[in-house]
């Protein structure tokens, strides 16, 4: 993304951002969105968006599935990790694997404009599609891929937490 490109994703998270993915699987498919905003629109990808300041990642991540999708899920481990800097911009994104819980793929309308269950090979031919997002489907459903699972602990402080163990 150039710098010009996206006044939104430099008004709201300047300097560094933490964003989610959600890989929801559900026989044998994986629930991708199509994008309907400026920044990305027309794209194909799993759902995700930003962490807000007062919820954990696993929150963000079952939050932005059913903002985007109508589909509720529950995590069940880290399935990747990006770390980029670009424009001045640290940005770290965590994808997450997801069980299907209920719902029928509907997009929101506005952040997305189609969302649908999709096998490995129907994803493979859509054009657009950013190349991290052909690898998560591909991780996503490839069986039983490895996870980073999440283990949840409290702090000295007393405060719950989630300690992310492969």
């Amino acid at each position: 993304m150039s710098r010009s490109s996206s006044s939104f994703f430099k008004s709201y998270n300047r300097g560094y951002n933490v964003g989610v993915g959600g890989a929801v699987v559900k026989e044998g498919r994986i629930l991708l969105v199509r994008r309907a905003t400026a920044r990305g629109r027309g794209y194909w990808q799993i759902p995700g968006g930003f962490v807000e300041r007062d919820e954990t990642l696993e929150q963000a991540v079952v939050r932005e599935v059913q903002e985007e999708a109508a589909i509720e899920a529950r995590p069940r481990g880290v399935l990747a990790l990006r770390s980029r800097l670009q424009d001045d911009c640290n940005s770290t994104y965590v994808v997450f694997l997801l069980n299907w819980s209920a719902g029928d793929p509907t997009p929101d309308g506005e952040e997305t404009d189609r969302a649908e269950w999709l096998d490995l090979a129907e994803v493979e031919q859509i054009d657009p599609l950013p190349s991290i997002n052909l690898a998560i489907a591909r991780r996503a459903l490839s069986g039983e891929p490895s996870l980073l699972g999440g283990t949840p602990l409290t702090g000295t402080d007393g405060q719950p937490y989630t300690l992310n163990l492969g």
